[in-house]
């Protein structure tokens, strides 16, 4: 049922090996690609969403790269999935007004109700837990 996007995922993981590494002046897409197996480009539009979002920051240059915008225990994981465009979704009925074309079964679904409470359990558990609480 859940499953989270892979771009989160990659998100995640850049924001780690940055954090790990943060003696470093700054860490640039190359060698975060390289050491935490994320393709490239689709890296660097990761973390130019990251940016975007006040997660991280750029510096240019020849010896440019990201640094973390905050630390880690002030970065929520609802701020990553934010970030990367993703939702925070069991099931499509999930949605605050589903429709027949989100599920055909909207109208008479036996599950949603129970499903709900879940899933309003894994949302809070991403808008309380920390970037640092899952990389340590």
């Amino acid at each position: 049922m859940l499953k989270v996007a892979k771009s989160f995922e990659y998100a995640v993981l850049a924001l780690k090996y940055i954090e790990e590494n943060s003696q470093k002046d700054c860490i640039n897409t190359k060698e975060i690609s390289e050491n935490a197996k994320i393709p490239y480009d689709l890296l660097a539009k990761i973390l130019q969403k990251l940016v975007r979002k006040n997660l991280v920051y750029s510096i240019q240059g020849n010896r440019g790269g990201y640094k973390l915008n905050r630390e880690s225990g002030n970065i929520l994981l609802s701020e990553i999935v934010d970030a990367v465009d993703q939702k925070i979704q069991m099931t499509d009925c999930m949605l605050e007004n589903p429709t027949v074309q989100d599920c055909s079964r909207v109208g008479d679904c036996c599950i949603r109700s129970p499903l709900s409470r879940i899933h309003d359990k894994v949302y809070n558990i991403f808008y309380s837990t920390t970037l640092k609480e899952i990389i340590n």
